[in-house]
Formats: structure tokens, C-alpha cells, sequence
């Protein structure tokens, strides 16, 4: 029995942008939203909460700064996430 996911449209980590150029961003509002979930309002709660240090997640939430794997696990095992609603594709030129 294969334990995959079944593809789904709205699922954006799922389905390939023509062309194949593009990268991975954390949706920085959901991940906001889930935080805020758990009432960390406050960088230095973030930090405390997922062991990232406090000028990380400062950089992060601003969108200066993408997570590494390891900062995203924390993120989702800390604030209950599921990854791939937080991590969308986005075309190279607009990351750019």
C-alpha cells in the first residue's frame, strides 16, 4: 500500500510551473498566522519556542531570509504546520 499523498490542485508544492524554473518561499502571512495562533506575538516568543535564534526568525519574517530545512521543521513541529501549506513555488524571475 503506498503511502503518498494524492495530488491535489491547490496544493502549490504539488503541481510543476511550466517550464520548471522556479524556487521554494515560505508564505510568510500563514506561518504569521499560526504564530499568532499560539499567541507569540514577539520575536524573542518565536525564538524561544523553535530554538532559531531571535535575529533568524527577525529576517525571516521579514521575508529578507529564507528558513533552512532544519528552521522550517521547527516551525512546523513547533506551531503545528504542515509544510506544504506554508512553502509555495515561485517563479525564478520573480524571486529574483
Amino acid at each position: 500500500m503506498s503511502k503518498e499523498l494524492p495530488s491535489t490542485s491547490d496544493n502549490t508544492c504539488q503541481n510543476p510551473l511550466e517550464g520548471g524554473d522556479y524556487v521554494f518561499r515560505l508564505d510568510v502571512p500563514k506561518l504569521l498566522e499560526a504564530v499568532r495562533a499560539h499567541g507569540d506575538t514577539r520575536n524573542a516568543a518565536i525564538a524561544r519556542r523553535t530554538g532559531i535564534a531571535e535575529s533568524s526568525v527577525s529576517r525571516i519574517l521579514r521575508g529578507e531570509a529564507q528558513p533552512d530545512l532544519n528552521s522550517a521543521m521547527r516551525f512546523a513541529e513547533q506551531y503545528d504546520l504542515d509544510l506544504r501549506t506554508v512553502i509555495k513555488r515561485v517563479p525564478i524571475e520573480v524571486a529574483a
